[in-house]
């Protein structure tokens, strides 16, 4: 397919970009929020997040569609769009992630991209192995090659205007991402997710999570849209599109609130602990902590995953401004003050930076790197 992703503007190796998604006939702007969605559980329905967050984008998964018993039919006959209500471009998993938790699953990867490209999916992914951090070489190399084998499989399936995501593994071995990066770009698919990086943000692993995408970046063309899988918590966003990507998707919004977590772009409160919000948002500023609180269960959590949505539009459309203003490097700092593993992340970026003209052979679109925060801290380690 010819190249759907236009860059308009960089600072550091971020961009504000547009996706064109031919098959659901919009334009993405990037960097771009892409909220999960469970056709089962919809916390907050996708016409709501249309509506009333201008969402253009969202992701949900082909495979829990092709196994339910109540809504294959339906969405078959319906297509994606008509069953969830929604007129933005919508990307599909493809149960690459129940085979991450349980193992094995019972689809093939061009069974499953048959399914996407019948029910109406605009970005489709085939079956790739998410290989988890710090496993053995011969394991990362093992499924590398399988996924790479599936990506050609899928590069030879008729999918017309439906783009397709071509997924980049290989645990932490970054000679292994940089291989997949490059592998994956060739392979003549269209979206590029950095894939099983989930492990290491819940354990705030940030600096490996940063020298991953860098290597996955090394392999992929400047020109490629770069998807960060799982990357669901507003307070990284700065840090991940820095490094250069533009997809974020999350559960985490809906997930949070079922647990009574309340985010802000710096940490997580439970709202237990809360006397006051510190939030303009129209749920903070229509409700204290005490008055959520007294709500059922059901009603309080849609309003705290709506609170966690504004975090995550709003930090999102803050990291927009940054670029436009040349200013996404102090965004970066202010948000590593936030937990020493965001500031050791921090410090990674920087440890990367000089290779960036390298790795896209242009030379890099931004100023000189800092090399101490703006009080004099110094960056090194």
């Amino acid at each position: 397919m010819a190249d759907v992703f236009e860059v308009d503007r960089y600072d550091a190796a971020g961009r504000l970009g547009e996706l064109e998604v031919p098959r659901a006939g919009v334009t993405v702007e990037t960097p771009a929020l892409l909220p999960v969605i469970n056709p089962h559980l919809q916390t907050v329905t996708p016409a709501e997040l249309e509506s009333e967050f201008g969402a253009e984008i969202l992701i949900t998964n082909s495979y829990v569609l092709y196994g339910s018993e109540d809504l294959r039919e339906p969405v078959e006959q319906q297509g994606l769009h008509e069953l969830l209500d929604f007129s933005g471009a919508i990307v599909t998993d493809s149960g690459s992630f129940q085979l991450a938790e349980y193992g094995e699953i019972d689809v093939t990867s061009e069974e499953i991209l048959d399914f996407q490209y019948d029910i109406g999916s605009d970005i489709a992914t085939p079956v790739d192995i998410p290989t988890p951090p710090d496993v053995s070489r011969e394991q990362a190399e093992s499924e590398l090659a399988t996924t790479e084998d599936r990506l050609a499989a899928a590069a030879e399936v008729d999918t017309g205007d439906m783009l397709v995501n071509a997924p980049v593994q290989g645990s932490t071995y970054p000679d292994l991402r940089e291989q997949a990066g490059a592998h994956a770009a060739q392979s003549g698919l269209d979206v590029f997710p950095v894939g099983a990086v989930v492990p290491m943000m819940n354990e705030y692993r940030y600096a490996d999570l940063v020298d991953v995408v860098s290597a996955a970046k090394r392999g992929l063309s400047e020109s490629a849209p770069v998807h960060l899988f799982g990357a669901g918590h507003p307070m990284m966003f700065a840090l991940a599109v820095a490094l250069g990507c533009d997809l974020f998707d999350s559960a985490a919004y809906a997930i949070y609130a079922r647990d009574d977590r309340y985010m802000t772009v710096r940490t997580t409160e439970h709202l237990e602990d809360l006397a006051y919000f510190p939030c303009s948002c129209s749920v903070c500023s229509a409700h204290t902590p005490a008055e959520l609180r007294s709500l059922n269960g059901d009603e309080r959590e849609r309003l705290l995953a709506e609170h966690n949505l504004h975090v995550s539009y709003g930090e999102l459309r803050t990291i927009k401004q940054a670029i436009r203003r040349g200013s996404l490097m102090e965004l970066v700092e202010a948000r590593a003050r936030s937990h020493p593993a965001m500031l050791d992340g921090y410090r990674a970026l920087l440890d990367h930076a000089d290779r960036f003209d390298e790795c896209w052979n242009v030379q890099p679109p931004f100023g000189p790197f800092p090399t101490e925060l703006a009080d004099g801290y110094p960056l090194t380690a």
